[in-house]
């Protein structure tokens, strides 16, 4: 990707059980604003160097020597000055609630909210470095165990996130966040028909109120995004199952709304050249 677009970050980011993977390639002299929505991301730099300033803060570069850690919901301005290459990895939170459970970690932090403002900035130490490479020559490999090996390095990664202290008061907290609650019921429920209205019921909060605090966490609606969550799902199970079956299974009732909306989404994408 050359730019932020949080539609095409969820399109063309590669998703696995535990973590979301951008890569970015910018061309010098670009200059834009964006967030870090609802996940702890780990930005590393390949190639390059950014110089960004966090929720007003100051002005910090970094390069290939150093890594970011930046808490959910954060903002960010962001100035390239020459060609840089970067990798993101957005960290869920089954991925770090698996690995603090093998380690018997207590991840019942009290934090205030000026550390859940601040990133981390560290220097890059031989795990990371060592992981993050192999993120990136994995992802770009077509082979069967691709989703088991990053989520492998997923862990490994926070494992050494888990053992920094400054990484591990952002990667312990906001567990129990409602945002962050209600996309899991979202991923558990694709089946099942689920609506935003029952969603904020078992969040017991009211439509507007979620639907309010949803958007300003993470740029768009809860429709927009159990759609995203759905059109995600729908490009997996095609390759399994007919367009009809697929349709059904996702609760479009309509399989011809159920193409149109694809193509709307995903324009020249798999959606606009499948057949019933």
């Amino acid at each position: 990707m050359d730019r932020f677009d949080r539609q095409l970050e969820l399109a063309d980011g590669i998703e696995t059980e535990y973590l979301r993977i951008l890569y970015y390639t910018f061309e010098k002299n670009y200059k834009d604003t964006y967030k870090s929505y609802e996940y702890k991301r780990l930005c590393t730099i390949v190639d390059g160097e950014k110089n960004v300033r966090i929720n007003n803060g100051e002005n910090i570069i970094y390069d290939s020597s150093k890594y970011m850690l930046l808490p959910p919901n954060s903002s960010v301005e962001m100035k390239i000055e020459k060609p840089t290459k970067a990798l993101v990895l957005e960290l869920n939170e089954d991925l770090i609630n698996t690995v603090s459970e093998k380690l018997s970690y207590e991840l019942d932090v009290d934090l205030n909210k000026s550390i859940l403002e601040k990133p981390f900035f560290n220097e890059n130490n031989e795990l990371i470095e060592l992981t993050t490479k192999r993120i990136v020559e994995t992802a770009t490999k077509d082979t069967n165990n691709k989703e088991f090996l990053l989520d492998l390095y997923a862990q490994e990664i926070t494992y050494s996130l888990l053992n920094t202290k400054g990484a591990k008061d952002i990667i312990s907290s906001d567990f129990n966040n409602p945002i962050n609650r209600s996309i899991q019921i979202m991923k558990g429920n694709l089946k099942n028909n689920i609506t935003v209205s029952e969603i904020a019921y078992d969040l017991n909060m009211s439509l507007p109120s979620f639907s309010s605090k949803f958007k300003k966490a993470m740029g768009m609606t809860p429709n927009d995004y159990l759609a995203s969550l759905k059109l995600n799902e729908a490009a997996r199970l095609l390759k399994f199952s007919s367009v009809t079956e697929v349709a059904y299974d996702l609760g479009y009732e309509n399989i011809s709304h159920f193409l149109n909306y694809s193509a709307l989404k995903c324009q020249d994408s798999w959606a606009t050249h499948l057949t019933v």
